[in-house]
């Protein structure tokens, strides 16, 4: 607080750093509340942490969805969890196709390349990951739907 050339230099250099990605995150993140962990039951990384507003590019556009996503923190807007495909596995889509009338189910690229499909809850917080190139295994997407969006219609 103190104004003079050290304070100045301080300054640009701190600067010069929260413009690294890295930096920003680790300066913000617990700011945003983006360092929380809640514990879900699952062990991936993501679950129970609020989902990193990625940049997406739409695949399957669904008529249901705004088609002008362009970010995962988008897909929240409608008060519905997202079922995020970064890759395209059909079998992801499928196993959530009864929560259709809660879940949206949108396929999209990102520059992630750790995940191929988030759930989503409405408040932003994963719900389940399927790790890249990990064979899908229903039951634990399944739990989680039943668990975040009630039974299936």
């Amino acid at each position: 607080m103190r104004p003079g050339p050290q304070t100045r230099a301080l300054w640009e250099m701190f600067s010069d750093l929260v413009e690294l990605d890295d930096a920003h995150r680790y300066v913000t993140d617990p700011l945003a509340g983006m360092d929380a962990r809640y514990d879900l039951g699952d062990d991936h990384r993501l679950v129970g942490t609020l989902c990193p507003d990625l940049k997406l590019t739409l695949e399957r556009p669904d008529p249901d969805v705004v088609t002008a996503v362009t970010r995962s923190a988008d897909l929240l807007r409608e008060g519905r969890g997202p079922l995020l495909d970064l890759v395209d596995r059909a079998e992801a889509r499928d196993a959530a196709a009864a929560w259709t009338g809660r879940v949206n189910t949108v396929t999209a690229r990102t520059g992630r390349v750790d995940v191929d499909a988030l759930l989503i809850r409405p408040d932003g917080c994963v719900a389940w990951a399927l790790p890249t190139g990990q064979d899908l295994d229903a039951i634990p997407l399944v739990r989680a739907l039943g668990t975040w969006f009630g039974q299936p219609a």
